[in-house]
């Protein structure tokens, strides 16, 4: 029996990937992962993540601002973003990663509002998905999707919330993306809430080298855990391993089209 897997969203340009990328695909490739998509996090890496999809077939790339990660010019960054995006098409599936991080209540929420906003219309203008990161703040996320609407919809990065919230989230075209913490014991409300989601809303994302699996804390996240996720979901889902790899890896072809 074989599985065929998407890692939906790692950070393969960061340490201690960058310049060992092969060593991690190779390892990642035996356990059945045939692709991987690379989301940036702001101008300081773009052109990174597009070098190394031109190096490896199997990487694809996402370009954006990440809410932790705008630059002090923000209007200058997200112009930057504009035109980057217009002149690299060629394996850039999405915009992002992009979103809203309220867990630092000192943290400037206007200006990430601002940013956000812009990369949905982004989005809607080049017909891309969205690689949204949303931490305490999905009402917010949610408030500016309902308004901007972006048509090609996209996923919820790192879901930890609510069922309820999943599904306001899907109801917008979004599927929900589902990393380690289905791994903890501790995350009941996570869990039970990809136990109702439709299977055909859920990717799956090891956001590596972060966001590792329970058993392996302090110890750096690979793209090849995203067969270990498989795992933990067809636990929680009481499905088989072969219908979830199946359904999961079609649902990351269609939504990024690849």
């Amino acid at each position: 029996m074989s599985f065929e897997f998407i890692d939906s969203h790692c950070h393969l340009d960061f340490s201690p990937f960058s310049g060992n990328e092969g060593y991690y695909l190779q390892k990642a490739q035996e356990k059945g992962v045939s692709k991987f998509i690379v989301p940036s996090v702001n101008q300081s890496n773009w052109a990174n993540v597009v070098s190394l999809s031109r190096q490896h077939e199997s990487i694809y790339y996402a370009l954006g601002i990440h809410p932790l990660f705008i630059s002090n010019d923000h209007q200058s960054e997200v112009l930057s973003l504009k035109k980057f995006v217009s002149e690299h098409r060629d394996k850039c599936v999405a915009i992002g990663e992009c979103g809203l991080d309220f867990w630092d209540k000192e943290s400037n929420r206007d200006i990430q509002v601002d940013v956000f906003r812009e990369q949905c219309l982004l989005a809607k203008i080049h017909q891309l998905p969205l690689i949204v990161h949303s931490r305490k703040s999905h009402d917010h996320v949610l408030k500016i999707l309902r308004e901007i609407k972006p048509e090609k919809g996209g996923v919820i990065h790192g879901f930890s919330g609510s069922f309820q919230q999943a599904e306001q989230f899907i109801q917008l075209g979004f599927y929900i993306g589902v990393g380690g913490v289905i791994s903890y014991e501790r995350a009941i409300k996570t869990k039970n809430a990809i136990a109702k989601i439709p299977l055909d809303k859920i990717l799956l994302e090891t956001d590596s080298p972060d966001m590792p699996l329970s058993g392996f804390q302090g110890k750096i996240n690979t793209p090849d855990k995203v067969a270990n996720l498989c795992d933990y979901l067809a636990m929680i889902r009481k499905e088989s391993k072969q219908s979830i790899a199946n359904v999961v890896y079609k649902n990351t072809t269609s939504l990024f089209g690849i």
